[in-house]
């Protein structure tokens, strides 16, 4: 709205605003992302007293009373005058200041914000029902159950949440890159690697009855450090290019943080006698031991970059020393990690329960270490010589051929058990396993997601120069010429826009790289010119400008390989979340009459 005596609008909303960004200016600052973190945990709260009270009452009620004091807490800070989205002013002014420039610059911001929140909150479910079971002492694996469905969609949610915030620092930012191992990526992250963790372990406590203390404490982990995202995002402790708002929210999100833990690992320890597990992990190779594995790397990946993420904050509190940890510390860490566990979401899934034989071994991977040594050729054979990008290349082909394995018996199985066709026998894994089958569906966008980063970080190639209207620069195989600069007025911004002319395999990309300046605001932002393709993104800058007379333009351009890739596996990803998260239809008992009695076994 343009109602300028709320204090809200007035700071995030302007006449000339468009009516895109006027919306997405709901969640643009503190205030309304408090009121939407709280509206969506309303209506998750909503939806458990609706619908899932029916089949256990007593659990599901328990974790209602829970999520109604979450809702309690959140509803007191939109209360308070430090979150308090409704503040009138005494005099209102005939206009607002508008959106922060950055916030009104791409499309994205619709999408981004909204799915780190609701994967965020959505997270509180699984939570609730954790602290129920602990509340009632049940051992069992009916809050598991309960679940599973809201556990798997926040993961997605904050997966696919994840790779637009990367996608929107790559499209506004102007800087040519996708992660920085920023604070605010890092709180954002880090939640996402122990929901994976327990979707990972959960089937192990399924199967096995297995690992329940330490799936609860996964649970409880996932939440506090969504709590603990919300406080560095909104409390403005840290500096990050994805937060902006300063708040004295800062001690009531911690303290919340505090009492959460505190609850939560008392009752545990209370109920620990009640979690104990039905037997123990034997055999180091089979799927329980790889997923157990695979959960110590996701647990020291999320450890190192919460000491990563919280040193600088705690150095400062206790010494006054400003101390910064950048990409070197985290890439040296996080990479390894990374392609240990791209190793084992290829090994884990080929494995059986209880344990295997070297005969099983031997069919398992002979396919999957020749497709890793194809891989590996086809990276040294395409130019990329760095030893991480070769070892991803190797380690994604393996992945992939392991899923290509899976669905190919999977086929074959139901050809020969059902007598259907191809493409019926695939479409019905899906529809009769998807949990199972969607997970591999999520296996391939990471092996996507890797790739593109792996190749997008060895083979990026730079150029810079200052051009006048006509004069060209080529940087890997393309030439670029600088058409003309322009002064582009329009009623919520003014842009001084380069028209590039990119000729280069065959055919020509007309960009328009812009330096924009909004009325309301001192900051100017650089809007990058993109050429998205299958195989390289143009990614062009105006870095400088003659101010007299729009007579010259200095212009950066990076050639990036394999980028796009990074947000298609991100959507692939999404996709095989949806297709598990779905319901498998229920198997209908047939009733065959015996004709005769059946002949005795040989």
């Amino acid at each position: 709205t343009h109602d300028f005596s709320i204090l809200y609008v007035a700071e995030n909303n302007a006449r000339e605003t468009p009516l895109f960004y006027s919306i997405i200016g709901l969640w643009a600052a503190l205030e309304g992302s408090i009121l939407l973190w709280t509206t969506v945990l309303a209506a998750a709260t909503a939806y458990i007293a609706f619908r899932g009270t029916a089949a256990i009452p007593r659990l599901a009620t328990t974790a209602l009373a829970v999520l109604f004091a979450m809702l309690s807490f959140f509803l007191l800070l939109v209360t308070t005058p430090a979150a308090d989205p409704f503040v009138r002013l005494a005099i209102a002014p005939a206009n607002g200041n508008g959106p922060n420039p950055l916030l009104q610059n791409h499309p994205l911001m619709a999408l981004h914000p909204p799915l780190l929140y609701l994967g965020y909150v959505l997270t509180a479910v699984p939570f609730a029902y954790a602290i129920a079971a602990l509340i009632l002492g049940e051992g069992g694996d009916r809050w598991l159950v309960a679940t599973r469905r809201f556990a798997l969609v926040s993961w997605a949610l904050l997966g696919v949440g994840i790779v637009a915030g990367a996608w929107w620092s790559y499209a506004v930012l102007g800087w040519g890159g996708y992660w920085a191992w920023d604070p605010v990526e890092n709180a954002a992250i880090m939640p996402w690697l122990t929901a994976t963790a327990y979707l990972h372990s959960v089937m192990v406590e399924e199967k096995r009855r297995l690992l329940r203390t330490w799936n609860i404490s996964l649970v409880i982990a996932t939440f506090a450090l969504t709590i603990l995202g919300t406080f560095l995002t909104r409390s403005g402790v840290v500096n990050s290019v994805h937060s902006f708002t300063q708040s004295a929210l800062g001690p009531l999100l911690l303290g919340y943080l505090a009492g959460v833990l505190v609850v939560s690992i008392g009752l545990l320890l209370w109920r620990s006698s009640r979690l104990r597990d039905a037997g123990q992990i034997g055999a180091p190779l089979s799927r329980e031991a790889i997923f157990l594995f695979q959960n110590v790397l996701f647990m020291g990946a999320t450890l190192t970059i919460l000491l990563g993420t919280l040193y600088p904050l705690i150095a400062e509190a206790l010494s006054g020393a400003q101390l910064s940890i950048g990409g070197p510390y985290f890439d040296r860490v996080e990479i390894p990690l990374a392609l240990a566990l791209l190793f084992l979401m290829g090994i884990g899934p080929q494995l059986p329960w209880h344990g295997t034989s070297r005969t099983t071994l031997e069919r398992q991977f002979t396919a999957p270490m020749v497709a890793a040594a194809i891989g590996a050729t086809l990276a040294l054979l395409s130019g990329i010589t760095a030893a991480v990008a070769v070892l991803t290349y190797a380690l994604a082909a393996f992945v992939a051929a392991t899923v290509a394995q899976e669905f190919v018996r999977g086929v074959r199985a139901r050809r020969s058990l059902h007598a259907e066709g191809g493409a019926t026998a695939f479409a019905n894994l899906f529809r009769r396993n998807g949990r199972r089958y969607g997970g591999y569906v999520v296996h391939l966008g990471i092996v996507l997601v890797a790739l593109a980063v792996a190749t997008s970080q060895a083979r990026t190639i730079d150029g810079e120069r200052t051009l006048a209207p006509g004069e060209t620069l080529v940087v890997a195989g393309y030439t670029v010429q600088l058409d003309a600069v322009r002064d582009v007025r329009e009623p919520q911004r003014e842009s001084i826009v380069a028209d590039l002319s990119i000729t280069g395999n065959g055919s020509t990309e007309h960009l328009h790289p812009a330096l924009v300046a909004y009325p309301n605001s001192t900051q100017t932002v650089g809007s990058p010119g993109i050429g998205a393709g299958v195989r390289d993104d143009l990614y062009t800058i105006l870095a400088a400008y003659d101010q007299r007379s729009l007579g010259w333009a200095t212009i950066r351009i990076r050639v990036i390989p394999l980028v796009s890739w990074l947000w298609i596996g991100g959507l692939v990803v999404g996709i095989g979340a949806v297709i598990a998260a779905l319901p498998t239809p229920r198997r209908r008992a047939v009733l065959v009459p015996a004709l005769e009695a059946p002949a005795p076994a040989d």
